[in-house]
């Protein structure tokens, strides 16, 4: 960490400080190697290390021959000033009230880029009746983010900040919601990543003069670079920081746009119906759709609400901040239209096919291009590196992935469980056996083609043990063949790395293809005297022969037993099946055979390892295995490739470079459009993201929800009130289907999305069932920690 977080952070861990003076001096020395500050910028600190107190300093000075006074710089460097600025605004703007966090918050998250296609939107019917229909289709919005604030303030899952809304829209309207939910997003952040092309490109032209397809190669390899890092380490003071900047360009623009408002401009009027005027579908195309997507801030309520609900849990701040929000965007809006299209011609503006500022900066000057230059890099830039960060994640969760928990193993007390991701394939289950001349001992047990063998291994107590993979483990896989050409064709990989061992347990990290599972049962393997009362004559005498000897091979095996080594080796594999004997693969020899003792009393411990392994599932037969395997060439290749750190990262980014290639494309053909294709994100994605799931979560969590904050204004649910709601974005897909859009495959397509939506809301009635949950949680007190229980029937 820095030293601007220690002492931002520093009321949270003193408790984590012993108190002992020389302890505390010898921490405040290492700070002073490793950092350099003044004494009046870590207050906070001082105080967590009681560097103030005599006795740590009397420590240090006798520690160290030198004042503690030492550790602190006499002055900071213009950096590092800086630093300590912006960690100062931090800790004021992400430590704000509940509510004006929320404010905040949800105004960044709605007041984006989207205002400048509003005035293209609207310059055909005019600023007046534009303003009009911002502030209808804004007072819906207004109670719909009301709607998604109460739903999430209902949920334990947000509660307790261990969700976002997708796992909201899981726990209410089930796993088909969920499907629905992040196909509709991955369909946004595609389409709103070439409008920010379109956008950035188009403005950034007009003020450099240098081509929009360049801006566009630019943005999107600044877009890849953050994907290498996977991070764009922006923080909650970071965003407001940039919303902040972004508003106050606003109202400078609007300002400026006013000083050249005309009044003919201003009072042109051409709404349909209205005065005689006919129907004209192309003046509506683009209206509704823009509209609702510049309102649409409501997926940030989730984020908001994990941060809040901790500080409110009445939810009042939470509900009242977004609505305060929805209403400063509306009145926001509507200043920017009036201002752009007062100063620029109807017909000039209607057919621009990037950004407002373009006319806006041809009829006022070059100030318009120094404005809005950095509101387009702060907005639209940022804003496409977040869409692509969103984009990547989306495909990467969706991808077979390479887990890499970090696991402690109890000596031959557990079994680390792995599953082909098939729902029949292998087995293979690892059992730590405890140390065993210097090295750690594992026990591998393998369930394929409906067998069983158990193979036990020795490694170095430090470093990697690859099972499975292009580099697996000889030993075993040479045994084993065909779990070594299962690997190959299904790219299965598994490997160990043993961070320490000892005799009673051992930590290793796991990476694998496959799920692990553990099973934290005592091993119970092995050969006690109950055991072997239920073996057969010859093979009490071959495993005590075995025991005897200590270890041997299949050959002397088979000259004690004198018989052929084929029959010797299904002899041994029954033996090694029931746990009897362990199959050692670390020999330069060849697989060599121990006796293995039961740590205690076992009772069938091979069915029992055989059930665990099954997990309630028939064994596959061996020609299904061997018939998937034939046939697996493709998932294999698909396997490989997407479980390499390289490949994963290609397929991640595979829709970020369609969109791009997408622009680009569209771009050459002149067709590109930034205000076209926020219109269509409008009606087609917004309608089912902002307007039907808020409705059909607020219903879902009146009925199912887990709390019951204070704050519930029950007109939110009134029936006739939702249904309105929803019939409205419901009807405005269908009527752009139907009567506005002309194109044969928007029309499909917005037709389409309204069947999708009505069978979806029907398929999901059980959603709307009322449900009891009870509660039971431990919470600390004053008085010590205490234990509560609630019950929530239908939400009340």
């Amino acid at each position: 960490p820095k030293i601007q977080d220690l002492e931002r952070y520093a009321p949270q861990w003193p408790s984590l400080v012993p108190r002992n003076p020389r302890i505390q001096a010898a921490i405040a020395h290492r700070l002073g190697e490793k950092y350099e500050f003044t004494r009046e910028a870590v207050p906070g600190l001082r105080e967590a290390l009681g560097l103030d107190d005599a006795a740590v300093q009397q420590s240090y000075s006798r520690l160290y021959g030198q004042p503690l006074d030492g550790i602190f710089a006499d002055s900071a460097a213009p950096g590092d000033r800086l630093r300590w600025v912006w960690t100062r605004l931090s800790g004021w703007l992400e430590n704000l009230p509940p509510f004006w966090t929320v404010y905040a918050m949800t105004l960044t998250e709605t007041l984006g880029m989207t205002i400048l296609a509003l005035p293209i939107a609207l310059a055909g019917i005019g600023p007046l009746a534009g303003v009009v229909l911002l502030t209808v289709l804004g007072i819906v919005n207004v109670l719909t983010i009301a709607f998604v604030s109460e739903a999430v303030a209902r949920s334990g899952t947000i509660r307790y900040g261990s969700g976002f809304i997708g796992r909201v829209v899981e726990d209410y309207l089930g796993r088909a919601g969920s499907i629905v939910l992040s196909l509709g997003i991955f369909i946004l952040c595609f389409l709103v990543s070439q409008a920010f092309y379109f956008g950035f490109s188009s403005a950034l032209e007009g003020a450099t003069h240098v081509p929009a397809g360049v801006w566009i190669a630019l943005l999107f390899l600044v877009g890849i670079y953050f994907l290498r890092r996977e991070s764009l380490d922006a923080t909650v003071a970071s965003a407001l920081v940039v919303g902040a900047v972004n508003i106050v360009l606003i109202v400078v623009l609007s300002i400026v746009a006013f000083a050249h408002a005309k009044p003919a401009n201003l009072l042109h009027l051409d709404v349909p119906f209205i005065g005689g005027r006919p129907f004209e579908p192309e003046i509506l195309g683009l209206v509704f759709g823009v509209v609702l997507t510049a309102y649409f801030g409501h997926l940030t309520v989730s984020s908001c609400a994990r941060v809040v609900l901790q500080r409110d849990s009445s939810a009042r701040s939470l509900i009242w901040g977004t609505v305060a929000a929805q209403a400063t965007a509306i009145f926001l809006y509507c200043i920017f239209v009036l201002g752009v299209n007062g100063a620029i011609a109807p017909g000039i503006m209607s057919g621009e096919s990037g950004t407002a500022l373009d006319p806006l900066a041809t009829e006022i000057g070059p100030v318009i291009y120094l404005l809005g230059s950095v509101f387009i890099v702060l907005g639209m830039g940022m804003g496409s590196i977040q869409y692509t960060l969103i984009l990547f994640n989306l495909v990467r969760e969706r991808l077979p992935s390479i887990s890499r928990p970090v696991l402690v193993l109890p000596r031959r007390q557990g079994l680390l469980l792995f599953r082909d991701r098939r729902r029949k394939g292998l087995r293979l289950g690892v059992v730590y056996l405890g140390l065993g001349g210097g090295k750690a001992q594992f026990r591998l047990d393998v369930e394929l083609d409906g067998k069983l063998r158990r193979i036990e291994k020795a490694t170095a107590t430090t470093g990697r043990w690859e099972v499975l993979g292009d580099n697996g483990d000889p030993d075993l896989l040479d045994g084993l063949p065909e779990l070594r050409d299962l690997a190959n064709n299904r790219n299965l990989q598994l490997s160990l790395e043993i961070m320490d061992a000892d005799q009673q347990r051992v930590r290793v990290q796991v990476t694998s293809s496959m799920r692990p599972i553990y099973e934290g049962t005592r091993d119970i393997a092995g050969l006690d005297m109950a055991g072997v009362f239920e073996l057969s004559d010859s093979q009490a005498g071959l495993v005590g022969w075995i025991m005897r000897q200590g270890g041997v091979s299949l050959a002397e095996v088979a000259r004690y037993t004198e018989r052929e080594e084929s029959e010797t080796r299904v002899l041994l594999e029954g033996l090694v099946e029931k746990g009897l004997v362990a199959e050692r693969a670390d020999s330069e020899d060849g697989p060599r055979y121990e006796a293995r003792l039961a740590t205690r009393r076992g009772r069938r411990g091979a069915e029992q390892l055989w059930q665990a392994l099954a997990e309630e599932e028939a064994s596959p037969p061996a020609s299904e295995t061997s018939r998937s395997s034939g046939s697996s060439g493709i998932f294999a290749l698909w396997r490989r490739v997407s479980s390499s750190k390289g490949g994963n990262f290609l397929l991640g980014a595979s829709p970020v470079a369609a969109a791009f290639l997408m622009a680009e494309w569209l771009l050459l053909r002149g067709s590109g459009s930034f205000t076209g294709l926020l219109g269509f994100i409008g009606v087609i994605i917004v309608p089912l993201l902002g307007g039907i799931f808020p409705v059909l979560l607020l219903l879902a969590s009146r009925r199912q929800g887990e709390r019951v904050p204070t704050a519930v204004y029950r007109f939110l649910g009134n029936p006739l009130l939702l249904v309105s709601v929803y019939g409205l974005f419901l009807a405005s897909i269908f009527v752009h289907g139907l009567l506005i859009w002309t194109n044969p495959l928007e029309r499909i397509l917005a037709v389409a999305t309204s069947v999708m939506v009505v069978v979806m809301t029907f398929a999901m009635r059980e959603a709307f069932t009322r449900r009891t949950v009870v509660e039971l949680r431990n919470e600390e007190r004053d008085e010590g920690e205490q234990g509560f229980f609630s019950i929530t029937t239908a939400g009340r």
